[in-house]
């Protein structure tokens, strides 16, 4: 009889502790797929961000070639250009003096302006041939975004744009080209104005990630048409515009300056309407240039 309990008890132990192990076997798998699915997603987020990478390396290829032959060709009209600056403005100021014929004075003064507009498209050209260098201060990232705010606000009011802003208030130690970025950004803001004609609303964040601390993320989001998805990989291109008015040279430019930061600059459409472009920054360190 003492060997059946003894027998029943080892019985027992064995049951109980395989219901132990059972146990803790189940919880270290439930514990490995949870890892499994943060890898993968990790995984799936690094080969996302390289491709980003291979495109832009792609396309800086593509605009090196460009950019050499515009630079030329905006060198060789810059200076006539600037000698028929000089005599529309002598004509309009001529036409102004002899005549009150109203007709008369808006074809002088759209000479002029014309020849204007042609030299600011040049002037981006040129600047778009230059790659910049980013020379790295530290400035108050959301100071910077609120300043820009408030200086676009009259055009948010003329265009019933209402701005939203989420900033994280300790973005004020971040080493970046000051310049450079408020180039970006002012581009940015004057798209997305121009992408809800109709009025609409506008959503500035920006902040440090958990996954990535070294990171500033900035993003710039509207609630206008979106852009097609045949044009999406090619919105950063020189001269591709999915307007009808410009030169689209502003986000050619804008990569530029984000990339000469060591960043990424990107851009989706939204689900609902409209779309969000996305900047990656690296926390630079002061005096350094990002080569």
């Amino acid at each position: 009889m003492a060997v059946e309990e003894t027998s029943l008890k080892i019985l027992k132990d064995a049951f109980h502790q395989f219901n132990t192990t059972s146990s803790e076997l189940e919880k270290s798998y439930r514990l490995l797929k949870e890892e499994v699915i943060d890898l993968k997603k990790e995984l799936q987020k690094t080969q996302d961000e390289k491709e980003v990478l291979r495109e832009q390396a792609e396309r800086n290829h593509r605009l090196a070639a460009v950019g050499e032959m515009s630079a030329k060709m905006a060198h060789e009209l810059r200076n006539p250009l600037g000698s028929i600056e000089l005599f529309a403005s002598l004509l309009q100021k001529e036409v102004e003096k002899h005549t009150r014929n109203p007709e008369k004075i808006a074809w002088a003064k759209h000479l002029l302006n014309a020849v204007k507009n042609m030299d600011h498209s040049i002037t981006n050209l040129l600047f778009f041939t230059r790659k910049p260098q980013a020379i790295l201060k530290s400035v108050d990232l959301g100071q910077i975004i609120s300043e820009l705010i408030g200086f676009t606000q009259y055009l948010f009011r003329e265009h019933h744009v209402e701005v939203f802003q989420k900033i994280d208030p300790e973005l004020t130690d971040i080493f970046c080209d000051e310049d450079l970025i408020k180039q970006v950004l002012i581009n940015l803001i004057l798209n997305a104005m121009d992408a809800m004609p109709q009025g609409g609303a506008l959503k500035i964040t920006a902040h440090s990630t958990h996954d990535m601390p070294e990171e500033v993320l900035i993003t710039i989001s509207d609630t206008g048409l979106g852009i097609p998805e045949d044009a999406l990989p090619l919105i950063f291109d020189p001269f591709f515009s999915t307007k009808t008015t410009g030169a689209g040279l502003g986000l050619a430019i804008a990569q530029n300056a984000v990339t000469a930061h060591q960043g990424v600059i990107y851009v989706n459409n939204r689900k609902d309407r409209g779309v969000t472009f996305t900047i990656r920054l690296p926390k630079h360190k002061e005096g350094r240039h990002a080569v």
